[in-house]
């Protein structure tokens, strides 16, 4: 194997050396599908399953109110509860006033748990939510 440094002139090469770039871009895709899955916000629950929805990309642009199978709220990542999900809802707020409000309960609750959350928040002025679910995969 030799290396070639011009041509038979003595000029120089015009040939572009791709393998820096190849490796570069492998290294980025990588990074990038490592990060990806971590990008989600709120604490990881089992969604439940619905046939009709909407797609969206939850990359933090949420304030969301997590509810675990063993009934622990969260807002965000900050644990809460029934009594002080609201002040705790509002100060996350304050942080950020553009973002809307994200429910995601576990798909093992029942739903007078998600509901309670829900009444909470709706009986201090926040009539706004989307809940969270995962797309139905077709057979």
């Amino acid at each position: 194997m030799g290396m070639q440094v011009g041509d038979k002139k003595g000029g120089l090469m015009a040939d572009i050396n791709v393998t820096p770039l190849v490796d570069v871009v492998l290294v980025l895709l990588i990074i990038f599908m490592v990060i990806t899955p971590m990008l989600s916000s709120g604490v990881d629950v089992k969604l439940p399953d619905a046939s009709s929805s909407t797609t969206v990309n939850d990359a933090g642009q949420h304030l969301v109110v997590s509810i675990r199978e063993d009934g622990a709220i969260f807002v965000d990542t900050k644990r809460s509860s029934l009594d002080k999900i609201i002040e705790d809802l509002n100060a996350e707020w304050r942080k950020e006033p553009n973002r809307s409000l994200l429910i995601k309960g576990d798909k093992n609750l029942r739903w007078k748990q998600v509901h309670a959350v829900m009444d909470k928040v709706r009986e201090n002025g926040m009539t706004t939510m989307l809940l969270a679910a995962e797309k139905k995969k077709q057979d």
